[in-house]
């Protein structure tokens, strides 16, 4: 009987909606560190790495004058993604092109 009554105070503890405090640390954050830019991803293509070529799409890895300039015009006229490169000691000129994602997010991509 004891041990009936404790498993079904267990199964109810384990049952209870547990949500984390304001603030507090997620898994993610705990395992691989907190992002610099919620929201901004920053893909750097080494020529010579070439596991990427699969998940980059050719337009990005090869990208024309037209999207280069937009991509340089973009990081011009937005201070945060300028901030972004500079914390990543990224050239704003290295700058290929400037996706945006579908969550609203922005995925740059340098050299």
């Amino acid at each position: 009987m004891r041990k009936f009554v404790a498993l079904v105070f267990a199964a109810g503890a384990l049952a209870l909606p547990v949500a984390p405090p304001a603030g507090a640390e997620t898994l993610g954050n705990i395992l691989f560190g907190r992002p610099l830019e919620p929201g901004l991803l920053v893909i750097v293509m080494r020529p010579t790495y070439h596991g990427d070529e699969d998940r980059i799409p050719s337009i990005y890895r090869y990208p024309s004058p037209e999207t280069v300039a937009r991509a340089q015009n973009e990081i011009a006229s937005d201070p945060v993604l300028r901030e972004a490169l500079v914390r990543r000691n990224i050239q704003p000129q290295n700058v290929l092109a400037v996706q945006t994602a579908a969550s609203g997010g922005k995925i740059i991509y340098a050299r």
